[in-house]
């Protein structure tokens, strides 16, 4: 949008300038043509991102026991 349109459309306030809307075609070139809006590329499939957690999860590693370190017996 090039302009601010005040009120709603369709239950929907209309989009700040600079911001974007879809509208069928010949209503989108009304607009268009009064200066009201300009047009926008057609919108390719935009990549999204993917939040991924930040905790690597693994096996506890192996209690390493040195020479002399006597180990505990099961009972």
């Amino acid at each position: 949008m090039r302009l601010q349109i005040s009120g709603a459309r369709d239950g929907v306030n209309w989009p700040a300038p600079g911001e974007t809307i879809d509208l069928p075609e010949s209503e989108a070139v009304r607009l268009c043509a009064n200066g009201s809006a300009a047009p926008v590329a057609a919108k390719a499939d935009v990549e999204k991102a993917v939040v991924v957690d930040d905790v690597e999860e693994r096996d506890e590693p192996p209690v390493r026991r040195g020479p002399g370190r006597p180990r505990k017996s099961a009972e």
